[in-house]
């Protein structure tokens, strides 16, 4: 592989290694700070994730649509000839390449979306914490195990496949597998000790003594009287 080619590449695992990350801060940052009467209102996730989406969208709409764009007119020249016609220098579009790409397009999209979708779809805080380990891992791991399939069945290699390949693929399904048995958890709280039961304080012992005549002690309600 030469400089360019691993530059790219390098680029590439940069950009995808931090997008999910990224996809999933941006969704959570989308619900509004405020308290209504006081209380804090609940989160509309859907609506969240397709805020969040939707910024994608536009990403992908100044990189997938303006930039290309711009680099075809640049390379188009003024007069057109077979040649820069047949080179692919021009504003045809054939249909067969039409096509893919835009089926290619539309895998990538729907790629995004259910991985927004698959971050977000905790029913409890704690698996919400979990879920941005645990299906980027999928994804990642899963995806290059399916171009192989694909690749290879759309190129006829199954002749040339060995053990090698094979085990190669399981390794990496077996990869998926352990970092979705041993994912990190938090610890749960300890339970707080249990209070002492309380016990009451003994009444405080009043002393019996012998009244004089005509006195009283309100605290024994005893009456000597003569």
């Amino acid at each position: 592989m030469n400089t360019t080619a691993l530059a790219f590449a390098l680029g590439t695992v940069l950009c995808w290694g931090i997008y999910s990350v990224m996809l999933h801060m941006g969704s959570v940052g989308m619900k509004p700070v405020g308290l209504l009467d006081g209380k804090p209102v609940p989160p509309d996730f859907l609506s969240l994730r397709m805020k969040a989406f939707l910024q994608v969208g536009i990403a992908y709409f100044i990189v997938g649509v303006i930039i290309p764009l711009i680099i075809i007119w640049m390379r188009t020249p003024s007069v057109s000839t077979p040649a820069s016609l047949l080179s692919g220098r021009g504003w045809d579009f054939p249909k067969v390449g039409l096509n893919w790409s835009f089926a290619a397009g539309m895998a990538g999209a729907l790629g995004a979306f259910f991985l927004l979708m698959g971050l977000s779809a905790g029913t409890t805080p704690l698996e919400n914490k979990i879920l941005p380990l645990i299906v980027p891992a999928i994804v990642f791991a899963g995806a290059p195990i399916v171009n192989t399939l694909v690749s290879t069945t759309k190129e006829g290699n199954w002749g040339y496949v060995n053990w090698k390949f094979i085990l190669g693929m399981v390794l990496a399904a077996a990869g998926t597998a352990m970092v979705m048995k041993f994912k990190p958890v938090p610890d749960a709280p300890a339970p707080a000790p249990a209070a002492a039961p309380s016990v009451p304080a003994p009444a405080p012992k009043v002393s019996q003594q012998t009244l004089p005549a005509g006195y009283h002690d309100v605290r024994l309600r005893q009456y000597n009287i003569t």
